[in-house]
């Protein structure tokens, strides 16, 4: 039987929160937006679509699945009670329950009861929708595949008592098959003593994959569990002994470490700006240079690879195209309070596709900042064991955690997650180590446990996650203290703005809380040729200083204030003279003055940033033919059009918590105190308001042929095809489908007398041909 016209029947049938509810727990299904429920339909049913829900799945929820799957009659499904039967240990309730949610997953459908055959009425019928069959693997609970698939027959050994059956058993055969029917239900053929194996297949018991193996049948497996797919039945986790600790200890931990983060990224800013990073022709940062900035920033190498990658996740550097070179882009997050800066880190690494634990790993060895790091799965596995550290303290929505806080390991955090994430459990198990000591280092966890920003971070609590950093680190301060040595002492984090301005006229020294910055020449030049003067540098200091301004560091910056700008330095493209003042004047206050961004450096003389071909273009706009330097036609001849200097751009940067707020501000207007349509709503009205189902059109049309093929190779039933041939044309042939595999159908031509190998991409439909009334055309 079809499942996708049920499914899209079901799908079109729901009330809008059941639909509401289905586009929450698979929102892929609406990226882009489904145009009718055909299209919703066949998105559920694709492969893309299936991984990601099954990784979704907990181990009651896959073991139920599986059962299903494996019990489910392609025609008319399973019913509640033979499901409950192949799962060991599960009572009809609970297998109840977990269907229903398999149908709000649509990963099963209820087939009405006029579809049910020779059942009863009042008996509910339920099948996996298409492709949850292959998507679960041949060896779905490690049963092996089906006497007729593996092309043999069972009647006489499924019939006979199996018990005495092996009760006649040589010595081995029944060892042989405890080992198989657990599963993996494959057995390799060894070179010594073949009496145990051989006896098995001669019985039926197993059957022959070729000369060296065996497989251990579907049916044989089943009759030897006693009807059991599931063996254990799971449904909640295992109890675990989980150590504690104090509350004191597990946010002093976590403080420090978040201190340290926001410290050491402002140092590797620093460094990176003085000493930008050059990339190898492989992609990524060589050793040496990593090695350098872990002197400047007092961290060790390891430590700093990861802290490399949070900045690049976070937009703080940037690979610059031009030099190759690594370089800061984090005007936006040193302005920022650091409690933001926090937060701008932690919901970067939330969201990034790479794995900053992969650097140094593997062979050839991943670099830092290299393509090697991404992970497409990164930010799931993330969100999914920050979620199942939440479940220690009542669910991954908690909002506070208890003043005893577990702490558990890494293994019992493993053990843990298996439960809740099965399909993707072994995916996390070699990067959950690298996921828990990034936590610890951004003070989501502290002490191995979870700390109540955590819990926030968890939530997607933003606003309460802010409150609780800053309530906990220290008030910045604003002022310093001058020494007669050159110093200034700051005993404690200054400000951001406080510290902006200080280190753009003195350098920094030292390492820890209390920053030491020194003075000199050559700093307050930098102060001088940002555009500040002597009474500003004087004022500035005088301001946030707690003592006098010392008589060494006074004369330093007179002296420096005489010594620059003596000669100033600047970039121009295009100069422009005039025969007097009036006349330049008067050009400038216009709109061409504007236009091509004129600056004034003398009477008659104004420079523009902009190439000579397109000032004068815009003079000849206005009717000013202007003489050309040196007579040089070539600027007037050759119209290439010269790349404009980047603008720079006069918008804050945004932290990744804050991009979709603004995303919404932007769709609706700006702050007109409009709340933007859920996609979820917007998605549903655009269901309701089409056909559920056009036949032959749409995402749907190649999803109802891919699942009739899959449910033609399931039953062998002989099919009609019809083709694309080879002119053009339409080609029909009646096959009897025997595997689909990787986009290429393997059929048996039963009037030819052969097999073939068919694209599924010339497949227009397929239709199934009983068996007492076949035709061939």
């Amino acid at each position: 039987m079809s499942t996708l016209p049920l499914l899209i029947a079901d799908l079109a049938a729901r009330d809008d929160t059941a639909l509401l509810r289905l586009l929450t727990l698979r929102p892929e299904l609406m990226d882009p937006v489904a145009v009718d429920f055909a299209a919703l339909a066949a998105r559920a049913c694709s492969r893309a679509g299936l991984a990601r829900t099954l990784d979704r799945l907990n181990r009651p929820q896959l073991q139920v699945l599986t059962a299903l799957v494996v019990t489910a009659n392609p025609d008319y499904g399973a019913t509640v009670a033979e499901v409950t039967t192949a799962v060991s240990g599960a009572t009809h309730q609970q297998v109840t329950a977990i269907l229903a949610q398999l149908c709000d997953y649509a990963l099963a459908v209820n087939i009405p009861s006029a579809s049910s055959g020779t059942c009863d009425a009042g008996h509910r019928h339920f099948l996996p929708v298409t492709n949850v069959r292959e998507m679960l693997g041949s060896h779905p609970a490690g049963l092996g595949r089906s006497y007729r698939q593996l092309g043999a027959s069972a009647e006489t050994t499924l019939a006979d008592d199996l018990d005495a059956l092996l009760a006649d058993a040589p010595a081995g055969a029944a060892e042989l098959l405890a080992k198989l029917v657990p599963g993996p239900p494959l057995g390799v053929l060894g070179r010594g003593n073949r009496g145990p194996a051989d006896w098995l297949l001669d019985k039926g018991f197993l059957v022959a994959i070729d000369k060296s193996h065996v497989e251990l049948p579907r049916e044989m497996g089943l009759a030897l569990r006693h009807g059991h797919v599931i063996s254990h039945f799971e449904p909640v986790p295992a109890k675990q002994e989980i150590g504690t600790v104090p509350d004191s200890l597990r946010d002093n931990a976590a403080l420090s470490a978040i201190a340290t983060l926001l410290r050491t990224m402002a140092s590797l800013l620093e460094s990176v700006n003085r000493t930008p990073l050059p990339t190898l022709a492989a992609g990524g940062v060589g050793v040496r240079p990593v090695r350098n900035a872990s002197q400047d920033t007092d961290t060790g190498v390891a430590q700093l690879y990861f802290y490399l990658e949070l900045a690049s996740m976070a937009g703080l550097l940037t690979l610059d195209p031009d030099t190759s070179t690594w370089r800061p882009t984090a005007t936006g997050w040193l302005q920022r309070e650091r409690a933001e800066q926090w937060l701008w880190l932690v919901t970067a690494w939330l969201e990034s596709t790479r794995l900053p634990s992969l650097v140094g790993s593997g062979k050839p060895v991943v670099t830092v900042l290299s393509g090697a790091v991404l992970r497409p799965d990164a930010a799931m596995l993330r969100a999914t064991v920050l979620d199942v550290l939440g479940t220690y303290y009542g669910g991954a929505r908690v909002k506070t955690v208890p003043p005893h806080a577990l702490a558990p390991t890494i293994t019992e955090l493993g053990e843990r997650y298996a439960w809740h994430y099965p399909r993707p459990a072994r995916r996390v198990t070699a990067a959950l180590p690298g996921f828990l000591a990034e936590a610890e280092i951004l003070g989501i966890t502290g002490a191995s446990a979870l700390t109540d920003m955590g819990a926030s971070v968890i939530a997607r609590d933003w606003e309460n996650a802010l409150a609780l950093v800053d309530q906990a680190l220290p008030k910045p301060v604003e002022h310093v203290l001058l020494q007669g040595d050159l110093t200034a002492i700051a005993p404690g984090y200054l400000s951001p703005a406080l510290s902006g301005e200080l280190a753009l006229i003195a350098d920094t020294e030292g390492k820890g809380a209390a920053g030491i910055y020194r003075f000199s020449t050559a700093s307050l030049g930098r102060g001088f040729t940002a555009g500040r003067s002597e009474a500003d540098i004087t004022a500035f200091l005088s301001k946030h200083s707690t003592t006098p301004i010392p008589q060494p560091l006074g004369y330093l910056i007179k002296d420096a204030a005489a010594r620059h700008g003596r000669i100033m330095l600047g970039a121009a493209s295009t100069f422009i003279t005039t025969d007097t003042p009036a006349r330049l004047a008067e050009l400038l206050a216009g709109d061409i003055g504007a236009l091509v961004r004129f600056t004034l450096i003398a009477p008659t003389v104004a420079i523009s940033a902009l190439p000579p071909a397109e000032v004068d273009k815009a003079l000849r706009a206005i009717g000013v033919n202007a003489s050309l330097a040196n007579g040089d036609l070539a600027i007037r001849a050759n119209p290439t059009r010269v790349k404009r200097p980047r603008e720079p751009a006069e918008h804050a940067t945004l932290a990744p918590y804050e991009a979709a707020a603004a995303r919404a501000r932007i769709e609706t207007g700006g702050d007109l105190g409009v709340v933007p349509l859920d996609p979820r709503h917007e998605q549903l009205a655009l269901l309701r308001s089409r056909p559920a189902w056009s036949p032959g059109h749409g995402e749907s049309a190649t999803a109802l042929v891919q699942e009739r093929l899959s449910h033609a190779v399931a039953t062998g039933a002989l099919t009609q095809l019809t083709m694309a041939g080879s002119d053009g044309g339409e080609v029909r042939l009646v096959v009897r489908p025997l595997a689909l595999i990787e986009g290429r159908l393997r059929v048996s031509v039963p009037d030819a007398g052969h097999e073939q190998w068919i694209p599924v991409s010339r497949i227009i439909t397929a239709e199934k041909i009983p068996e007492a009334t076949k035709e061939t055309p």
